[in-house]
């Protein structure tokens, strides 16, 4: 294996800008032992693994779904959010 084989599969498996680094962001989907789970990404970096009805980064989780998580912000605007990139 040549010395570039790890610079070419880094180059490849990633895609500048697939973050909106400055929003909250899907960044996985799980199914847990205790049930489905999702990864979020707050504005700042923080991650937070959350299930539905947990509250984090001031929005509360509604449904969590194959391709989505449903959240509820503090006044009561609901959205569904997908995993960034998809």
């Amino acid at each position: 294996m040549s010395e570039q084989t790890p610079v070419l599969a880094a180059a490849k498996a990633t895609r500048p800008d697939a973050l909106a680094l400055n929003d909250l962001t899907v960044i996985g989907l799980m199914q847990a032992h205790d049930g489905p789970a999702a990864l979020l990404r707050s504005p700042r970096g923080r991650i937070a693994r959350v299930q539905v009805g947990a509250q984090a980064f001031g929005v509360t989780i509604t449904g969590i779904g194959d391709d989505q998580v449903i959240l509820t912000t503090r006044g009561g605007d609901t959205r569904a959010m997908r995993i960034a990139g998809s």
